[in-house]
C-alpha cells in the first residue's frame, strides 16, 4: 500500500524541484547540513518558503537552527530520499525509523 504523504509528495511537482536542489547539491554529502536555497529553478519565489515548510512538516526536509549569522541549515530526510526515488523503486519506509536500522531489519 502506498505512503499517503509519498502520493501527495508525487501529485505536486514543485516539492521535488526543491526537495531535489538539496539532495544534488555538491556539499550534500552523508549528514551535511546545507543553508537555504533560496531560489530554485522552475519554483516560484512566492511559493518557495510555502514548499519548504510542507517538506519540512512531512518529513522529507529537516532543519537545524543555527547561529545569527548561518540561520537555517537543511538537509533531505531518509524519507526524503526515499521520495526522490522512482515509485516503484521506493523500499516500504517507516518514518521514525532510521534507514540504517530499516536495512537492518529487512537482513
Amino acid at each position: 500500500m502506498p505512503h499517503p504523504d509519498l502520493e501527495l509528495f508525487d501529485a505536486n511537482p514543485l516539492w521535488r524541484l526543491v526537495l531535489a536542489a538539496y539532495q544534488c547539491q555538491p556539499l550534500a554529502a552523508d549528514g551535511e547540513w546545507l543553508t537555504r536555497r533560496p531560489e530554485v529553478e522552475s519554483v516560484p519565489a512566492e511559493q518557495l518558503s510555502g514548499v519548504h515548510g510542507k517538506l519540512i512538516a512531512l518529513g522529507f526536509l529537516r532543519f537545524e537552527l543555527g547561529n545569527r549569522t548561518e540561520g537555517v541549515k537543511y538537509r533531505v530526510s531518509p524519507f526524503g530520499r526515499q521520495a526522490l526515488l522512482a515509485p516503484h523503486e521506493r523500499a516500504s519506509v517507516v518514518e521514525w525509523q532510521p534507514a540504517d536500522d530499516q536495512e537492518t531489519a529487512a537482513a
